[in-house]
């Protein structure tokens, strides 16, 4: 239900955009005034190169519409966007000046590149143009059939002893958190001194034995499981066996989980429902291109295995059948690769 945090989209976008390492933009400090003036919708050039205006605007798109606001509210990051562009203006310049962008191979990269910013349009042209129905009573529906969905769950916060294994047999162990549960259950409130005498949790000097949020799906599974399990302030666990040893659990506070009301979930739910209609849109629109009749040259797809592999490079298909030649070749002469008897010679 929840989106990806901006931090981490922000993050994806720079190594998708292929940033090269940047140079201060301070053009101030750089030119004289004479020089600095630049054409209507130049916001900068370098090198005999400029950006514009527009190639900010095309820069742009490849960033989702949501976060470009966030993104471009950032003068560092802008900063970064103009000076990489200039960068990367000038190394292709350097490439059409040594007719880099004549070679065959090169050129058909260039048409690859353009397909690939037609397909992003295109499919951003499609979602565009869909007629998005009203989700708001298939939210409600799909709330009261998917209720158990959204219960945030409680939160247990629970004081441990541990009894580890790695410094004593598993009988010792045993033997020990025995007597900590005995006198647990019969002096919750002295459980603190038990943690203290007996407790091999090396931080327990710093939080007193303390494990907040003890049913998390972080913590092991056995032990999140006593933990929920336990339901009054002052309840004692049973004896219960982790990688880590044994514990013994006291309940110190148990939040109950709480069940959101459709309210609560109502514009997350619909922008959910709404993003998954499109996206099924979507692979219905591409599935239907890919379902379209096809027609392969078996010959060249099957040379596509052996075509970029190097000079001597055996492929694993290739060594599987060098074995086998051999296997047969051993077994046909009546030996097998293990008792092959070695060739000594007499001197």
């Amino acid at each position: 239900m929840q989106q990806p945090n901006f931090s981490k989209r922000m993050t994806a976008i720079g190594f998708a955009m292929g940033l090269f390492v940047c140079m201060p933009l301070t053009v101030s400090a750089q030119s004289d005034p004479v020089a600095a003036k630049l054409p209507p919708g130049i916001v900068a050039s370098q090198g005999g190169v400029v950006v514009s205006i527009q190639d900010i605007d095309a820069y742009a798109q490849k960033i989702p519409e949501e976060d470009r606001a966030a993104f471009f509210d950032n003068p560092k990051r802008i900063e970064s966007v103009i000076m990489n562009m200039l960068l990367g203006r000038q190394l292709a310049a350097d490439a059409r000046a040594a007719k880099i962008d004549q070679d065959p191979l090169v050129k058909t990269e260039i048409k690859l590149a353009i397909d690939d910013v037609l397909v992003r349009e295109d499919l951003r042209n499609f979602r565009k143009n869909l007629k998005v129905p009203n989700f708001e009573q298939l939210a409600k529906e799909y709330y009261l059939g998917h209720e158990s969905e959204f219960v945030l769950p409680g939160r247990v916060n629970v004081k441990h002893v541990l009894v580890s294994t790695k410094d004593r047999s598993d009988e010792a162990a045993k033997e020990l958190i025995a007597k900590v549960e005995i006198e647990a259950r019969a002096h919750p409130e002295k459980f603190d001194d038990l943690v203290d005498k007996y407790s091999d949790d090396p931080t327990k000097t710093i939080n007193h034995g303390m494990i907040p949020d003890a049913g998390s799906k972080k913590m092991s599974g056995p032990f999140a499981k006593a933990a929920e399990h336990l339901k009054k302030p002052g309840d004692i666990s049973p004896i219960v066996k982790t990688n880590f040893g044994y514990h013994v659990l006291k309940l110190v506070e148990h939040d109950p989980a709480t069940q959101q009301t459709f309210d609560d979930v109502r514009n997350s739910l619909i922008q959910k429902l709404r993003t998954d209609w499109v996206e099924n849109q979507v692979a219905e629109h591409t599935g239907s291109l890919r379902g379209k009749p096809l027609n392969a040259d078996p010959a060249l797809v099957a040379s596509l295995r052996t075509r970029y592999k190097t000079h001597g490079e055996v492929m694993p298909e290739q060594a599987e059948r060098q074995d086998a030649k051999q296997a047969e070749k051993a077994k046909a002469e009546g030996e097998t690769p293990s008792n092959t008897p070695a060739k000594h010679t007499d001197h």
